[in-house]
């Protein structure tokens, strides 16, 4: 009788504990999950970090380590026969991230850098077509990035703080184009020759 009666209270026992254990379990399938244009060179956005070789998380811009110097140097580093034609900070879904691109007599090649430890997140390499042209940023461009980003706060004013920028190519010039953004979310975009150092254009 006494042996009933314990088999009864496990079996009662089981009946309570195990719904509640898996009630709780991870849904394995998340929305969160946000798949990037490559099929053969593809990060994942899984809760906010990125993953390809590596991975990164949400950062403010103050938390950025890398300058652009050292992100040029990465890139010419891994491709020391490309000429780079493109350089770029973009902030995409609440991430910062480094995007460099070049080319040679075949091929263009792109990386994309993570902004604190230099880790490449995804490359890419694609075939030049005919009409590419054959512009060159170079290492004295860069290192005057910094100069007008600060150029470019000062004028906006108290409360601005960088949002992205991109050293390109346009119309055979040199040109650094920046904006700015305060809290409430307005932004100024200003356009310099990088060359000279002069302002082509402010949009606010």
């Amino acid at each position: 009788m006494i042996k009933k009666r314990w088999i009864i209270f496990i079996v009662l026992v089981l009946a309570i504990t195990l719904p509640a254990c898996t009630g709780n379990s991870p849904n394995n399938n998340s929305n969160d999950e946000i798949s990037k244009e490559d099929s053969t060179n593809t990060y994942t956005n899984p809760d906010s970090d990125i993953n390809n070789t590596g991975t990164i998380t949400n950062v403010v811009y103050e938390d950025i380590k890398l300058t652009p110097g050292e992100v040029f140097n990465i890139y010419v580093k891994k491709y020391p026969n490309v000429k780079v034609n493109k350089l770029a900070l973009d902030f995409d879904r609440g991430l910062y991230i480094y995007e460099v691109e070049g080319y040679d007599d075949t091929n263009k090649y792109k990386l994309k850098i993570e902004p604190v430890d230099g880790e490449i997140l995804k490359e890419e390499q694609k075939q030049r077509d005919d009409n590419d042209t054959e512009d060159e940023i170079t290492i004295e461009n860069v290192n005057k990035i910094q100069e007008l980003m600060d150029k470019a706060l000062k004028d906006a004013g108290n409360g601005y703080k960088v949002g992205e920028w991109e050293l390109k190519f346009e119309n055979g010039q040199s040109i650094f184009e920046i904006e700015v953004v305060d809290d409430n979310d307005h932004d100024i975009e200003y356009k310099y020759n990088i060359n000279t150092m002069e302002l082509i254009e402010k949009d606010q």
